[in-house]
């Protein structure tokens, strides 16, 4: 007697294409440096803002508090007429977080600084301070800055397509890796057909075209430059040599590496591509989870590894559906391969909730919380995301009762309306990648005139802050600025709760100029209190309020 055949080997690759992601960014997490902190921010500059200086400066310097790209280190200067005053080029201070930049001589007046720097998640972050030279300038500091702040913006056209390079290469690693594993999942005596094959060419190539895109629209950005500097070459080397540009580069060598496994997977399915599929899949991932918020929390390995995990998914869920809506109706009729869509049912009942999970991970983790996400454009996304997010597993519950019901022939419409919805979490993912998490560090400069036994004080607290700020004093005795005085002090205290009173350890920078530094641990309404000795036997003692948020 004959023997039957053997009925084709069918893959079960489901919960093994789980493990290899989870495993494979534990193993990328676990090797990746350690990068930066969060958004950079200005810790203390030179000239203070809003201080009264007699002699111009010689230099700019400004102290940032994490590591800086001096390539994509920008200082500004304007007069009170709002004219730019040339500097010279931004260079390293005596540390990777200082930047300075040599000042001309300049005459009594106004100035504004403005600057400009890439953080390493790729935000770009600006600031804007002023400085007086001299007392008798009668210019408004605040119309001066809002004046000169827009016009080192980059043009609104370079964001706009900042965001479509992102959606393109979310959906391009979606309709790639998605399809992917779909094809992976099919029998391996199945012939992939034209139709999806011509998916995964079209999702690598949107893959590519945004990721180069998004290169060019960064270093673009980073400059303060219009849409057309997106193909100045010379900026390229600068933005590649940080973080976020270094891993756009790494992703597009992936793509590369890619174009053998596209030429080969769909018709010899062997083992080897298996394996390469999940971790050139996991590697391009992870260019993403690497230069994003994940990247600048604190424990950065354990935060993109999550993200990472929580986008691989997302990739496979929705590139599987598109691969069934778009990749041929084989996907649904043929036996040898509706076998691929009860493995993605299979996938997704595990996935669907890890991505669920580490979605809400992050948001509690990128957020601080859950009760302030109405606060910010970031966190009003996040929850439109959600929305649809909930819209889409509705869907898939009722597709899966279909696929157990009626089998796969039954999912069209249900595949076709989860992966429009699905596309829709993927423009919105973009929108978020787009903005920070929060709005920064809150701050509010101090700056007082005070007055007290013929004693004049100007005094100022920057940047008004939780944490390092500094102050500046002008003292004015009666005899006038040109009479040194004997002494000054200050402290600061916190009424509303029981600490020591915090010393400001001030310093003299010219007669009768002094700066110094103070940390303060908590936020509300600060008394600084100064004693100005104008004789050794005279003590006049001033106060103010400092609100910090």
């Amino acid at each position: 007697m004959t023997a039957a055949p053997a009925a084709p080997r069918r893959r079960r690759f489901g919960l093994r294409w789980i493990s290899s992601i989870i495993a494979t960014c534990a193993a990328v997490a676990l090797f990746a440096p350690d990068p930066a902190r969060a958004h950079a921010s200005l810790e203390s500059s030179t000239p203070a803002a809003s201080t009264v200086l007699e002699e111009s400066p010689p230099l700019i310097s400004l102290n940032f508090d994490e590591d800086i790209s001096i390539a994509l280190t920008s200082i500004q200067l304007f007069d009170s007429s709002s004219e730019s005053i040339d500097l010279g080029p931004a260079s390293a201070g005596a540390d990777a977080s200082i930047v300075e930049a040599l000042v001309p001589a300049l005459v009594d007046g106004s100035y504004a600084v403005i600057w400009r720097i890439s953080s390493a998640d790729g935000h770009v972050v600006t600031g804007a301070f002023s400085f007086q030279l001299g007392t008798a300038s009668t210019t408004d500091s605040d119309e001066l800055l809002n004046n000169v702040v827009d016009r080192v913006r980059s043009e609104p056209s370079v964001g706009r397509a900042l965001g479509v390079a992102r959606f393109t290469a979310f959906v391009g690693v979606a309709m790639l890796f998605g399809g992917l594993f779909m094809v992976m999942m099919v029998n391996s005596s199945a012939e992939i057909d034209w139709p999806a094959r011509r998916l995964l060419w079209i999702g690598w190539a949107l893959l590519l075209v945004g990721s180069f895109a998004n290169f060019g629209l960064l270093a673009a950005n980073a400059a303060a430059d219009g849409i057309g500097d997106a193909l100045d070459t010379s900026l390229w080397s600068d933005l590649a040599g940080t973080r976020t540009g270094g891993l756009l580069v790494a992703r597009l060598a992936l793509l590369m590496a890619m174009l053998g496994v596209l030429l080969t997977v769909t018709h010899r399915r062997h083992l080897l591509w298996w394996g390469a599929v999940p971790m050139l899949g996991i590697l391009t991932v992870f260019t993403f989870s690497g230069g994003g918020h994940p990247s600048v929390q604190s424990r950065p390995i354990v935060w993109m590894g999550v993200d990472a995990v929580h986008l691989a998914l997302i990739a496979v869920w929705l590139g599987s559906l598109a691969m069934m809506a778009a990749g041929g109706r084989v996907w649904l009729r043929d036996d040898s391969h509706s076998v691929a869509a009860r493995s993605f049912s299979k996938m997704a009942t595990v996935g669907v909730p890890l991505i669920v999970a580490t979605g809400v991970l992050q948001t509690w983790r990128l957020s601080g919380g859950f009760d302030t996400l109405t606060d910010t454009t970031w966190g009003r996304i996040l929850l439109a995301k959600g929305t649809v997010v909930v819209l889409v597993v509705t869907i898939g519950a009722v597709s899966r009762w279909l696929l157990v019901s009626d089998g796969p022939s039954a999912l069209r419409r249900t595949v076709l309306t989860e992966t429009m919805v699905g596309v829709a979490v993927l423009g919105l993912a973009a929108g978020m990648v787009g903005v920070p998490p929060d709005s920064g560090p809150r701050s509010r400069v101090l700056t007082a005139s005070l007055a007290e036994g013929g004693v004049i004080v100007e005094v100022a607290v920057t940047p008004g802050q939780v944490g390092q700020n500094q102050v500046h004093v002008v003292v004015v005795p009666p005899g006038g600025s040109l009479v040194p005085i004997a002494a000054l002090s200050g402290t600061m205290n916190l009424g509303s709760r029981d600490i020591p009173a915090a010393p400001v350890a001030l310093v003299a920078e010219s007669p009768n100029h002094y700066s110094g530094t103070v940390t303060l641990a908590f936020g509300g309404d600060w008394t600084l209190e100064l004693v100005v000795s104008p004789e050794p036997a005279q003590s006049i003692l001033l106060s103010s309020t400092v609100p910090i948020p």
